[in-house]
């Protein structure tokens, strides 16, 4: 009934299941809690128990989609659906790199859930794009026997919104990650931050533009670019926002002050007139 694949990913989605509940326990939580995730009683920190429960949970679904779809194999595909001839299987014609922007996506959900809303935003954009480019490439890669085909196809369906689109999700993640790091930290160290910021993705994308490097590894630098600023992101909205009300207060103290100075030269122009008259 299991293939291997399935075993593997339920074996794993049972042990981030326990190690979210060691966690909860040993982070304040109650047994109730934690077993329940969250329903009746606490689950201690948030953001740790909420990213094993997400694991586990992604497991899961890909150990049953992996059961439904018997490992891929086509002899089980056509016992399954009793094929009279063994299903073909088209291995893909291009490597993909979607379905890691879809744990990124999905890890995005899980921080805003414990750390703040805006990421909750920024992880249905990230979905919602690589559900649309999946799709798309997907359907592209069947359309017809011909591979070189199939590209221009799908480059004619997508390409004259692939680009703007991508890029303004990597606009997002860019600005949202660095923007909870600067209201973290102090001014001047906000200003050095967003200054060596620029100039590494300004340096970044001159290079990506100029030299001839493998896609794999251009993929690779942008990749580990947006786990870098997520990262920086959930520190700096864990950590909270800096005081803003200094200069606020500061300025209705001088304020009061320069009224109180006031009334007290009313104050003592009206003793001096009584002391005349």
């Amino acid at each position: 009934m299991f293939t291997w694949g399935s075993k593997y990913l339920f074996g794993m989605s049972i042990a981030a299941f326990l190690a979210a509940v060691v966690y909860g326990l040993t982070s304040g939580g109650g047994i109730i809690g934690v077993i329940s995730a969250g329903y009746k009683g606490g689950v201690g920190d948030h953001t740790g128990y909420g990213l094993l429960i997400a694991v586990s949970l992604i497991c899961l679904v890909l150990g049953i989609v992996t059961v439904m779809t018997r490992d891929g194999d086509a002899e089980d595909m056509s016992a399954l659906v009793d094929a009279s001839v063994p299903l073909s299987v088209k291995t893909p014609a291009s490597s993909s790199f979607w379905a890691p922007l879809s744990a990124f996506g999905v890890a995005c959900l899980v921080v805003g859930v414990a750390v703040s809303s805006v990421f909750i935003y920024l992880g249905v954009a990230v979905l919602a794009v690589t559900g649309l480019e999946w799709a798309v490439q997907a359907w592209s890669e069947n359309v017809t026997g011909d591979d070189e085909l199939n590209d221009t196809i799908r480059n004619r369906a997508i390409g004259p919104i692939e680009i703007p689109m991508l890029g303004t999700l990597a606009i997002a993640v860019i600005v949202i990650g660095i923007s909870r790091v600067l209201l973290a930290v102090s001014e001047l160290s906000a200003v050095v931050i967003a200054s060596l910021a620029a100039v590494f993705i300004f340096g970044a994308a001159i290079l990506i533009s100029k030299s001839r490097a493998p896609r794999q590894i251009v993929s690779a630098i942008v990749t580990f670019g947006a786990v870098a600023v997520l990262a920086g992101g959930i520190v700096g909205a864990a950590a909270g926002e800096r005081d803003f009300s200094h200069g606020h207060e500061s300025d209705h103290s001088e304020e009061g002050d320069h009224s109180e100075d006031g009334d007290h030269s009313e104050e003592e122009g009206d003793h001096s007139e009584e002391g005349d008259g």
